[in-house]
């Protein structure tokens, strides 16, 4: 069967060989419900798109058929003992293949930012370093990304880490994680906006910062910490009370 897109011929293929097909490890775990309810679809109505995938030499330096969208819907197929419909798509390098990814992936079920992470670290090394990070602390990766590059503001833009040009360009960040991460199972019941309040009077003091009187100080003021809420006055008394800096 051939199927148009964008004015491009698009071949439909069958595959009764199921180990015909690899899993890229940046793509998504299998989830044994999703691939329940994929089961259930296909019963009530069959089959209704095809798996996207790509054959390609770049990921492991040998040709290899990589199912890079409906990695569910193959696993469902698979456990029916069903053909799988699939589309073979070119990819150009690395970058094209993550960026056709997220593309695919995002017409069904968003990417958040971990999924990108876990696709670009493979070939950017700065993403292996926050995905590294992530399982050492379990903190909120676009804090993490902050202290990357040593700025709060990346909370609100965080296209430069979809697109993989993010670059850690903080030379203490490994040390300020550890110091942060302290600072976080201290402040853990806080709302997110409060945490990124800590963050930003954190990033903001580091020059001078004192790790043991910056602990010393939220342990003082814990029965506070514990009741601030979003707002310009909990971020002068966290950077006045906890942090020492001016208001």
């Amino acid at each position: 069967m051939i199927m148009k897109m964008i004015g491009r011929e698009l071949k439909l293929k069958l595959a009764n060989d199921y180990s015909k097909f690899a899993i890229l490890p940046t793509n998504r775990s299998i989830d044994s419900k999703h691939v329940q309810k994929m089961i259930a679809s296909i019963r009530k109505m069959g089959v209704l798109r095809a798996v996207i995938t790509t054959t390609t030499n770049i990921i492991e330096g040998e040709t290899k058929t990589y199912v890079i969208d409906g990695q569910h819907l193959a696993t469902a197929l698979e456990r029916e003992g069903q053909p799988i419909p699939y589309i073979d798509i070119a990819i150009e390098s690395e970058e094209d293949l993550v960026e056709k990814m997220a593309y695919l992936n995002n017409s069904s079920k968003s990417w958040d930012l971990m999924n990108y992470i876990n696709a670009w670290k493979m070939i950017r090394p700065d993403y292996m370093k926050l995905f590294k990070w992530k399982n050492m602390y379990d903190i909120e990766i676009t804090m993490l990304a902050a202290i990357g590059i040593n700025n709060a503001g990346i909370k609100y833009s965080t296209s430069s880490i979809k697109t993989g040009n993010f670059q850690i360009t903080n030379p203490k960040a490994e040390e300020m994680c550890k110091a942060f991460n302290d600072i976080f199972l201290k402040i853990g019941m806080s709302d997110r906006s409060v945490k990124f309040q800590f963050l930003a009077a954190f990033l903001q003091a580091y020059g001078t910062y004192n790790h043991t009187k910056v602990m010393s100080n939220i342990e003082k003021h814990m029965k506070t910490v514990k009741l601030l809420t979003d707002g310009d006055s909990t971020g002068t008394y966290i950077r006045t009370k906890i942090f020492n800096l001016p208001k």
